[in-house]
C-alpha cells in the first residue's frame, strides 16, 4: 500500500538486529519466554520505504510502551522483498514477524508459517466480527496462518465535477452495472474526432475484471480448480470487452501517450470519470486541488461483491519467540492499534469495527470529505476467490492478464479468451 498523507516525519527505526538481553531458553514448542526484567526482541520485516512508515512506527511504539518486556526490530525491504524472505527461510534466519499479502499462500504452502489457531482460540478473537471473509486470504489447508493488518479493498472512485457536467447523479452504495455503463459511456468525450475523456479506467489486471466475475455469480478457481470458462464469466468478459471497443474504457494507446502513465494517473488529471482500484490513492488524491471526487462501493451485477486488497502478519515456524510474537501480530491487528493506523489514513485498517466507528468515517482527509464508510461497507461486501488460496495466484493472474489483453486488443474473442486461461490455467494447476 502506498498511500501518503501530510504527517510528521518519524525518524526510522534501525534495521540493525538488536541484542537480546539474557534472552531465555526455547521451549519445546518453539516459543521463548523472558524472565522477570527481561526483555526479548522480535524481528519485523515488511515491504516499502519511508512514506510507509506511518504505517508502523506509531503502533509499534504503543506496542512497546504497553509491553516493555518485547522490543520490536523493525526492517523495511525496499525491493525484492519476496526474493529476501525467500533467502532468509532458506538460511533458516527468517524474521519472527513477516508481513504479507498474495504470495502469503506461496510461503504457507511450504509450511514456513505458525498455525494461528490455538493462539486465536485462546485469544477469544472473534474472526468474523473482526474481518469477515477477508480471513479465508490467509488461510491454507484450513489453518490460519496471518491475522488481517491493512485492508482497503477494491472501490469506485469518480470525479464530481465530470458526473456534474454530464448531468449524471453521483454513484450510490447499490449502483447496478447498468448504471456504472451508461455513466461510462456519458462521461466519454470526443473532440475533433479524438477521444479526450474516457469514461472508466478498465484495462486487463485481474482485479478490474474479475470483481465483476464474482459478481454475476461466477468464479474464477473453486476447490484449487480452474472453473473460468463458464456461462456466467462470458456474460461478464463479453460486457466488459463491448466496454473497451465501444471506446468508453481508456487503451492502450491512450495510457501510453504519457510517459509514465496509467489509469491513475490520468484519473488524477482529470481524464478518466471512474477508476477502480484499492484505498491507496486516497492520499495523494485529496492533496490535488483541482481534483473532486468521491469514492463509492464496486457497481454489481447480480450480487454485491468487491475485490480483496490488503495485508496480514504472520508468524515465522523457524522463530523462537513465538508468543512475543503473536502478542506483536494481536496488538497491531486489534482495534486499539486498527485506530491508530486509522487516524493518519496513510493506509486502510482492516478490522471492520474499526472502519465502522465513526471515528474513521467521520474524519476529513488532508482536509477534504469523503464517504469513508465505503471502506466498511466494501470490507463487508468482499467474496475471496479461489484464487487466493493457493500457492498459485501470481502465476494465474499473469497468464489470465495476458489472455484478457488478447482480447482488449482484438486478437481474441471471450469465447476464445475464456478458453484459452482455462487450458493454460489447468496446466499451471498441474504443478501444485
Amino acid at each position: 500500500m502506498k498511500l501518503g498523507r501530510k504527517l510528521k516525519a518519524i525518524t526510522m527505526l534501525t534495521t540493525t538486529a538488536l541484542t537480546l538481553i539474557a534472552c531465555g531458553q526455547g521451549n519445546e514448542d518453539g516459543s521463548s519466554e523472558a524472565a522477570d526484567g527481561e526483555v526479548t526482541t522480535i524481528q519485523f520485516y515488511t515491504w516499502g520505504g519511508e512514506s510507509d512508515l506511518p504505517i508502523y512506527e506509531p503502533r509499534i511504539q504503543a506496542f512497546e510502551a504497553a509491553n516493555p518486556d518485547i522490543k520490536v526490530d523493525f526492517v523495511q525491504v525496499p525491493s525484492d522483498y519476496d526474493t529476501k524472505l525467500q533467502t532468509m527461510f532458506a538460511g533458516n534466519e527468517a524474521p519472527d514477524v513477516v508481513q504479507v499479502a498474495e504470495n502469503g499462500q506461496n510461503f504457507a504452502s511450504k509450511g514456513l508459517f505458525i498455525d494461528l489457531t490455538e493462539y486465536i482460540e485462546e485469544s477469544s478473537i472473534d474472526v468474523e466480527d473482526n474481518w469477515a471473509d477477508t480471513m479465508t486470504q490467509y488461510t491454507y489447508d484450513g489453518q490460519p496462518f496471518g491475522l488481517p493488518d491493512r485492508g482497503g479493498p477494491e472501490i469506485l472512485y469518480y470525479n464530481k465535477d465530470l458526473f456534474d457536467e454530464a448531468g449524471i447523479e453521483y454513484p450510490t452504495v447499490d449502483w447496478s452495472i447498468e448504471e456504472y455503463t451508461d455513466a461510462a459511456e456519458k462521461l466519454t468525450k470526443i473532440e475533433n474526432g479524438e477521444t479526450v475523456q474516457y469514461g472508466a479506467s478498465g484495462m486487463d489486471w485481474v482485479p478490474n475484471w474479475g470483481v465483476f466475475i464474482k459478481s454475476n455469480g461466477g468464479s474464477l478457481v473453486e476447490n484449487n480448480e480452474v472453473v473460468i470458462n463458464s456461462p456466467e464469466n462470458l456474460e461478464v468478459l463479453t460486457w466488459f470487452n463491448d466496454l473497451y471497443q465501444d471506446g468508453y474504457v481508456g487503451t492502450y494507446e491512450f495510457y501510453e501517450s504519457v510517459a509514465q502513465s496509467g489509469a491513475d494517473s490520468m484519473f488524477s488529471q482529470g481524464k478518466i470519470g471512474m477508476l477502480t482500484t484499492g484505498f491507496w490513492n486516497i492520499g495523494n488524491f485529496t492533496q490535488l486541488d483541482d481534483l473532486n471526487f468521491d469514492i463509492a462501493p464496486m457497481p454489481s451485477f447480480s450480487e454485491q461483491v468487491t475485490w480483496p486488497f490488503g495485508s496480514a502478519l504472520a508468524i515465522s515456524k523457524q522463530s523462537d519467540k513465538q508468543d512475543a510474537a503473536f502478542r506483536f501480530v494481536e496488538y497491531m491487528t486489534s482495534e486499539e492499534a486498527q485506530q491508530i493506523l486509522g487516524e493518519g489514513l496513510v493506509d486502510s485498517p482492516a478490522n471492520i469495527k474499526v472502519l465502522n466507528s465513526e471515528e474513521f468515517t467521520n474524519r476529513q482527509v488532508n482536509e477534504k470529505d469523503l464517504n469513508l464508510d465505503v471502506v466498511g461497507i466494501s470490507t463487508e461486501r468482499v467474496i475471496i476467490d479461489g484464487i487466493f488460496e493457493g500457492p498459485y495466484y501470481g502465476e494465474l493472474t499473469g497468464e489470465f492478464s495476458n489472455q484478457v489483453k488478447e482480447m482488449l486488443l482484438g486478437r481474441l474473442t471471450p469465447e476464445e479468451a475464456l478458453e484459452k486461461m482455462q487450458e493454460s490455467g489447468e496446466k499451471i494447476m498441474e504443478q501444485y
